[in-house]
């Protein structure tokens, strides 16, 4: 196994928090509207993100917290997204030291079934309030978020990263 002349720097909580105020501005853009079952939750794929990178800085409270921010810039029922993002940050936490390890393919899997979790518990929320079906194309930004996993793990980790001087 080659070793890797790169280390990771820790993450300061401005650029989490940076990283989150990019990720709201884009899931709130007009051209959500029309393009709303294609367009991925950016929110909820930072919120696997950071939970599965630093679950010691990142973890279920923030994810209620962002949830609510969410629900009332969307204009959604109270508590929908907040629900959603705290299960799927609960189950990013509970096998957070296993999926840490895998290569960024095998988590853009996990964090497609997680993404697909969290758009279902939506639905379940807004057809128990009496909204009707909306058609299962709705799941297609789940599929496009998992396609978009990699390279946005890249572009995150890429931060972080800091070569090693050859005198260690």
């Amino acid at each position: 196994m080659p070793i890797s002349r790169q280390i990771l720097r820790p993450v300061g909580g401005g650029f989490i928090f940076f990283s989150f105020i990019i990720a709201l501005l884009i899931n709130l853009l007009p051209w959500q509207i029309t393009t709303v079952n294609f367009a991925p939750d950016f929110v909820a794929m930072l919120i696997v993100y950071w939970t599965l990178n630093q679950p010691r800085r990142f973890g279920i409270a923030w994810a209620f917290w962002l949830g609510l921010m969410m629900d009332v810039a969307d204009g959604s029922v109270l508590g929908q997204h907040a629900l959603a993002y705290t299960i799927i940050a609960y189950f990013t936490l509970s096998r957070q030291r296993q999926i840490a390890v895998f290569p960024f393919w095998q988590q853009a899997l996990l964090a497609w079934g997680l993404l697909m979790l969290s758009q279902a518990i939506m639905l379940i929320v807004r057809m128990a309030l009496g909204a009707s079906f909306i058609g299962w194309s709705y799941f297609a930004g789940s599929l496009l978020a998992a396609f978009l996993w990699p390279p946005l793990s890249n572009l995150m980790i890429m931060y972080q990263r800091k070569d090693v001087p050859d005198e260690l």
